[in-house]
């Protein structure tokens, strides 16, 4: 390992180290008016080309990263993901919508809105769905300090744990913007990083034909679908979606499913 991995890694097991004596029941939340939290928000989401040129360059550079980018593309299965909630006006209707289907989502909630409806996330659990952890206050993890990006995830799987009784294992960074510090420090807390292959870009609000047109043209085997929880044009779209996704014959499964099928193969995907 070269000097500076080294140094990388010494950072984050004292970032880490740290969280744990600020308070050893939980991490405390970030507040809003944390002047990183300002300087970090962000609303820009990678491509799946972009993110495969990463995971080219982590490879060649021999880093093993715990991440999915899809599944097993000789499986005709595709995982639904629904970011940035809960919301208390689109949450229920997506639960409505998946359960008349009989079909179960990954949903990454933000802590900061999962404590305030701490209801909806019991629901998600309660009707089957994965909940995975996308930070506290949804930021670009790549611009923190390493104790920020581990206070970040920290606090987030904390409120889904106290929530649902148990921690999340899966981690998707807010717009798939991670690095090596962000990569380790998520691994080091127990997570998979989840990314995807097919974004249509929905939280722009794009209408209803165009979103699905999107959808439709990123299809593929092993596809992780990239939607967002609090848009209206989602949940107009998502009954046409799961219809099409039947009539084709693939099988909706969640997250787990996939990287069940990945082990013990290989970190990277």
């Amino acid at each position: 390992m070269s000097v500076g991995r080294c140094v990388s890694v010494m950072i984050m097991l004292v970032a880490l180290s740290g969280c744990r004596e600020a308070g050893r029941e939980s991490a405390a939340p970030p507040h809003a008016d944390s002047p990183y939290v300002a300087r970090a928000e962000k609303e820009v989401y990678k491509a799946f080309a972009e993110l495969q040129r990463q995971d080219d360059a982590e490879r060649k550079q021999g880093l093993a990263v715990r991440k999915l980018l899809r599944g097993d593309p000789q499986r005709k299965w595709i995982a639904l993901t629904f970011d940035d909630g809960p919301h208390p006006d689109y949450t229920p209707r997506l639960v409505e919508i998946l359960k008349r289907y009989k079909v179960k989502a990954t949903f990454f909630v933000v802590g900061k809105m999962a404590e305030q409806y701490p209801d909806l996330v019991r629901l998600l659990y309660q009707e089957g769905h994965a909940i995975g952890n996308h930070t506290y206050h949804h930021v670009n993890l790549t611009r923190l300090e390493a104790e920020q990006i581990a206070v970040e995830i920290k606090a987030c799987g904390e409120v889904i744990q106290s929530l649902t009784g148990h921690a999340p294992h899966l981690f998707r960074p807010p717009g798939g913007d991670y690095n090596p510090t962000v990569a380790e420090i998520a691994n080091a807390l127990g997570y998979w990083l989840i990314l995807w292959t097919d974004d249509p870009g929905d939280y722009a609000r794009p209408n209803e034909a165009i979103l699905k047109q999107r959808v439709l043209d990123q299809l593929s085997n092993g596809g992780i679908i990239l939607l967002h929880d609090g848009v209206p044009e989602t949940i107009d779209l998502l009954p046409q979606l799961l219809d099409y996704l039947k009539r084709e014959g693939y099988e909706v499964v969640l997250v787990d499913r996939m990287l069940s099928s990945e082990q013990p193969h290989s970190a990277n995907r």
